[in-house]
């Protein structure tokens, strides 16, 4: 809604404009107004005045355009993505990084089509500036912001259009993005994770960035589900939930507060 404008109503007796951070109100005796000549200007003024301001109004109590056919959504850091019951994909905000993936760096404030992705897409999964896609195929694209390497096309090169992962053009079955890094869990049930790895939250056993997909060590099969926090990740095996990456808070849930460069069981589940 407008902020500067929200409604403007005339009623007997009293002329009232409401507006952001306060009302502002005019009270009239209309029968002294109407027995004079310049009260019966100042009515007929006042009623010209709030016609135009319903006409400004008009058109700016909502968005220009509204989604319908949605089956997800995903909000990043300053941007949002829906998925379609079409397959297809919109994104609209923040663009400074190209992830809305319309092919520019313009910030958008109505929802645009990502290139490329009209149809056939399973999945989104949206990071603070990067945002990915799991095709009906199996395969992964991602877009966006690339500097720790979260988009995982071998380079550290921001995308405004969707680009392949390399070695994940099939065989994925879900897609998950923290901050800076993704995760994809894997047809066979193994965790691969790539980008942002300084809390270890790529759980390959190492603190370093990686371009590609890197296995996470231990979770090769059996994993049922993952997701991503801003930087720790976790996933559900049959049995219990395995952790990994930042735990100054601990969010790891291991009874401790250190990082971890592997997945480690939680405690208490």
């Amino acid at each position: 809604m407008n902020t500067e404008c929200r409604f403007a109503k005339l009623i007997p007796g009293k002329v009232e404009s409401t507006r952001d951070g306060g009302t502002v109100m005019t009270r009239l005796n209309v029968s002294r107004l109407l027995f004079s000549r310049s009260g019966r200007w100042v009515i007929l003024g006042l009623l010209v005045f709030s016609a135009l301001l319903l006409f400004a109004c008009a058109g700016k109590s909502g968005p220009s355009t509204v989604l319908t056919g949605l089956v997800e959504i995903e909000a990043g850091w300053h941007h949002t993505c829906a998925l379609t019951t079409a397959g297809g994909v919109n994104c609209w905000g923040n663009n400074h990084d190209g992830q809305l993936g319309d092919g520019t760096e313009v910030d958008r404030v109505t929802a645009v089509d990502v290139v490329g992705l009209m149809s056939r897409v399973n999945a989104i999964a949206a990071g603070e500036r990067h945002t990915c896609a799991l095709t009906t195929g199996g395969g992964v694209k991602c877009w966006g912001n690339n500097h720790d390497n979260q988009l995982g096309d071998g380079t550290v090169n921001d995308r405004v259009t969707p680009a392949d992962v390399m070695g994940l053009t099939s065989g994925v079955r879900a897609i998950t993005a923290g901050e800076r890094h993704t995760c994809a869990l894997t047809t066979g049930g193994g965790v691969k994770c790539w980008g942002k790895n300084h809390d270890g939250q790529v759980g390959d056993g190492t603190a370093i960035n990686r371009r590609t997909p890197a296995d996470v060590v231990g979770l090769t099969s059996g994993i049922k589900t993952i997701t991503a926090g801003g930087q720790h990740t976790c996933a559900l095996n049959p049995k219990y939930v395995q952790c990994w990456g930042d735990n100054e808070d601990g969010q790891l849930g291991d009874g401790t507060t250190a990082d971890t460069l592997a997945a480690r069981e939680e405690v208490g589940l």
